[in-house]
Order: structure tokens, then sequence, then C-alpha cells
């Protein structure tokens, strides 16, 4: 074979190998290819698998909560689904509203409310009105009772019940009847839960040993606090309220007075009647200088922790008496009442060791409050509580022209703005055998099941001008027309505020077939009472 045809062979099966080859080579290009995005393919499809899976998962489990929390959480806004002052009869068991003009009303309450509000918040101050209990029934009812009125005159601010002393079972009791009873009226009332005092000689000493706590605990503040290396908070412009829990407010409680309308201790001393820093005001009690006089010749015991130049050394007798014998309300700023509630957790012990009485507690007020410095603005006419006083409380509305014996106890005959700030209900109320008195209450009235307060007729004031307690005490007010006035409406007031108060009670937390709404409970016994009612009248004494 010629060397030139061998050749064009040998070229003809190189190129064909090479061609072959080539081939080859891009078969397995395209096979990599493909194979690498068949792999990206599922790489991906399994991503956007698992996004749209967990999507479904988060969209299952938010609408599984949404239901729950829908289910389970009261109502907290801040204006409650009912109000005393509502038609109950326009509702139905689930609080749904069936009148249009029930709806009409109520934006114009929420209006005036939220007014209210701004008003408070256009001067940066908030309002926090705190009361001290156990954790006894009694003192669930009464703060029941004050929550209740705070809610009906529309205080701003916060209103906390500070609970001492609570076992872990009470304090999931307590935490359950809050949730179920209280915020449902308004998200603004609370419970806060302190320790005991770990001195018990007194339960008074709660009080400002629970102050302090919520203070601390809730405020922010802490002892560093104190003195001259006091470290700013956000809540010293604020103003504190101290309340008593067997108190009702009249009308809600702000920091300004008006200095001429208001009935003061001392009158010409005061240029403003506005809480403000190094200003506290508050009611003035009738123990007068007798909180630092019981304990004069022993001072330097109660001082000795603290500053063995107190101020109180200089204290004399008439200073003593007209600015410092405060009691509640209580009111000052943020930061006076924590220094004040500080001092007060250590001077009341060692006052308590010399004047071992229930009144040590406010002995303790004022001896912390004239150690600072902090005289305050001492009212009569905040409060009233005593009928067997007239000066020392704000009984001034019952000396108007137009109340007298036949109006007295005929419900809102006299206009809320002449009324006190606060009805602290802590005495006993009679005309006649018709009476009331906290400590006569049964435990069970609120109970479902349980009658309200037989109440008596309005015309009270004018049929008797005297009273027979349960047990035996008779006093005779024929020349005390002032006397029957404070009798008959205190006792008017009381009875007809807890059945208000149970009313409303019964309408949201009872069954219909159980809710017991007669006015029927009376104090005395019955045959006793049956006969009063038919004309008997004990033997009185001399007037």
């Amino acid at each position: 074979m010629p060397l030139s045809s061998t050749n064009s062979s040998r070229s003809r099966n190189s190129r064909k190998a090479n061609t072959t080859t080539s081939n080859n080579n891009y078969n397995d290009d395209n096979n990599r290819r493909r194979k690498k995005k068949r792999t990206t393919t599922i790489g991906q499809s399994f991503v956007s698998a698992l996004i749209l899976k967990s999507f479904l998962w988060l969209l299952v489990l938010s609408s599984f909560f949404t239901i729950l929390l829908w289910i389970y959480l009261p109502d907290h806004g801040i204006y409650p689904k009912s109000h005393p002052m509502d038609d109950l009869s326009l509702r139905d068991d689930n609080n749904d509203v069936r009148n249009e003009n029930y709806n009409k009303n109520k934006r114009k309450e929420e209006e005036k409310w939220t007014s209210i509000s701004d008003n408070n918040k256009s001067t940066n101050i908030n309002y926090f009105m705190v009361f001290s209990t156990s954790c006894s029934p009694s003192q669930d009812w009464q703060s029941y009772v004050f929550f209740y009125s705070a809610w009906k005159v529309r205080q701003p601010g916060d209103v906390i019940r500070i609970a001492s002393g609570c076992s872990e079972e009470q304090r999931k009791a307590l935490t359950k009847l809050h949730t179920e009873q209280i915020l449902i009226m308004s998200d603004r009332f609370h419970v806060h839960f302190a320790p005991a005092c770990e001195d018990s000689r007194s339960k008074y000493f709660n009080k400002p040993f629970g102050l302090r706590d919520y203070m601390e605990k809730q405020l922010g503040y802490y002892p560093s606090s104190i003195g001259n290396n006091y470290d700013n908070n956000k809540h010293d412009d604020d103003i504190i309220m101290i309340v008593d829990p067997d108190m009702m407010l009249l009308r809600p409680l702000t920091h300004e007075f008006d200095l001429d309308k208001t009935d003061w201790v001392v009158q010409d001393h005061w240029k403003s009647a506005t809480v403000t820093h190094g200003h506290p005001i508050s009611q003035a009690y009738g123990f007068g200088n007798s909180w630092i006089e019981s304990i004069r010749d022993n001072l330097t015991y109660v001082i000795a922790e603290i500053d063995e130049n107190s101020p109180v050394l200089g204290i004399d007798k008439y200073t003593a008496g007209k600015y410092y014998p405060s009691g509640p309300p209580y009111l000052a700023t943020g930061r006076d009442m924590y220094n004040i509630a500080w001092h007060w957790t250590k001077f009341v012990v060692r006052i308590h060791d010399l004047f071992p009485k229930f009144m040590s507690e406010m002995h303790g007020y004022s001896f912390a409050s004239a150690h600072l410095r902090l005289p305050h603005q001492l009212a009569r006419s905040f409060m009233v509580s005593d009928v067997d006083t007239d000066k020392g409380e704000g009984w001034g509305f019952l000396k108007h022209d137009s109340v007298d014996r036949s109006t007295v106890c005929i419900p809102d005959s006299i206009p809320t703005k002449d009324l006190p700030y606060v009805f602290h209900y802590c005495q006993r109320y009679a005309l006649g055998r018709w009476f009331i008195g906290k400590y006569k209450i049964p435990k069970n009235t609120f109970n479902c099941d349980a009658p309200m307060f037989r109440e008596p007729p309005e015309d009270v004031a004018v049929k008797y001008d005297w009273f027979h307690y349960p047990g035996g005490q008779i006093k005779n007010f024929a020349n005390k027309p002032l006397k029957v006035l404070q009798n008959g409406w205190s006792m008017c007031r009381l009875i007809a505020s807890l059945n208000e108060v149970l009313t409303n009670f019964k309408n949201k937390h009872c069954d219909p077939k159980v809710a017991n709404f007669s006015k029927s409970f009376i104090f005395h016994k019955e045959d006793d009472f049956n006969a009063f009612l038919q004309g008997e009248v004990p033997e009185l004494p001399p007037p």
C-alpha cells in the first residue's frame, strides 16, 4: 500500500477517534450539568416546601393561640363593659349591647373619661392610689367596694391593692379573684403581693412596709435613693395617694385643690393647694401633737439608728399639732413619698416599742414626715367618718340650707361637688333600729345566694331622732339635729352603696337562677325589728 494512502487512512481514523472522544466528553458534560440541575431543583423544591410547611404551621398555631386568648382572657379596656349607672336590663348574659341608645350614651361617657385622662396626661403626672390589706375575706369585699367606687367616680391613674403576708394558696386564690372580678372593671386596677412584716406585733405595720415594697419592686425605687445621694426616678413627679380599704371615693382625687373652698387646719400659711415636691397634703386626724408628746422623753431612742440630730428634736407642740397629725388620704410626690415610706418603716417599730397601740402606725408616718421636714397641708374636709364630731371632718355639706331631715336620705339629693372626697365607713351608723356597721356585715354577703341589705325609708331622718344599736346601746338626739343628719346620711349612703355594689357583682358573676337580689337582711333580731316597725320605742336616755 502506498505510504500516502496509509497516512490518509491513519488521518481519517485519528479524526474519527477525536470526534468520538469529543462527543463522549460533550455527553459527559451534559450529563453532569443535567444531574447538577436536577440536584439544584430538588434542593430548591425541598427548601420551598419546608418554608411553606413552616408558614402553614405558624398560621395554625397563631390561630390556635388567638382563639385561646379570646376565650380565656377578660376584657381589659379602660372603660368597662358595663357601668354602675347602666340599665342592666338592656344586656344579655354575655353583656352584648342590644340597644343603640346605650352605644350613644357609652360613647359620651367614654369621651368624658378620655377627657379626664387627657387632662391628667397633659401635666405629665401619673396617679398611683394604694391601699393596704391582708388576705382575709373581709378585706376582699372591702377591696371590691373600693375598686368599684374608684370605677364609678372615674378616678384617674392606677389603683393598687397591696396584699401583705399571703400564703401561696391565698396568693393564687386572690390572683384568680382579682382577674375575674376586678380587672373587668379596668386594667388600671392592680394587686401587689408584699411579704408580711417580720415584726408581727401589729397588723398595721403592713401599711408602711407594704408601701415601701410596692414602690421598690414596681416603681423602681431603692434605699440608696435616700438622702443627698438621691438618684432620679421616672416616678419622682408622679403622685402617690394612700387610702384605706374601708373607704369609698365620693369624688375623684387629684393633686390640685381649691385653696379658698377647702377647710384647712392652717388657712393663712399656704399660698397653694397643689401637691408638689416638699408640699404633701392630707386629711387632718384628731390625734393632734400626741404623735410626739406620747414619746417626748424617748425621742433619742426612736432616732438612734437614723440620725441623732434629727429635726424632730426641734419640733414644738404647736408645729406638731398643726402640720403633722395627718392620715388617709395622704398625697405626696413619688420622691417625697418614698422618702417617707423608707423612714416610716424605720421609725414605726421603735415607736411601737414605746407606744404599743394601733395608732403607732399613724404616729410613725407623722414622725417620718417631721424628720424629713415635710410639713403637711392638712384639710379637715377631705373625708367624713365619725358621726360624733362635726368640726374635724368634712360634714359642712349637711349644714347647707338645702339639706334637711326630709331630704338627707334621698339618693343624689346632695350635689356631688358638695361632698367630701372620701367616706371612711369604719364607724356604726343608725337611726331607730335601722343600722349598718362594717364589723357586723356577714362574711357571706358576697355569696350569690345571700340577701342584700334592707333599705330604710327616705324619711327615716324625719321619723327618728334616736337609735338603738344591735346589742343594746341607745342614744337620744332630740336636741342634736346635726347628729340626726350625720347618722341618716351615713347609714343611707352606705346601705345604698353596698346594695349597688352587690347588684353589680351579682349581675356579672352569679348564675341568674341563684342570684339573690332581695333587700331583706337586717342586723336586729327579726321580732325586735318588726316590733320597732309597728311603733315600739325603747326607753330613751336623756338627750
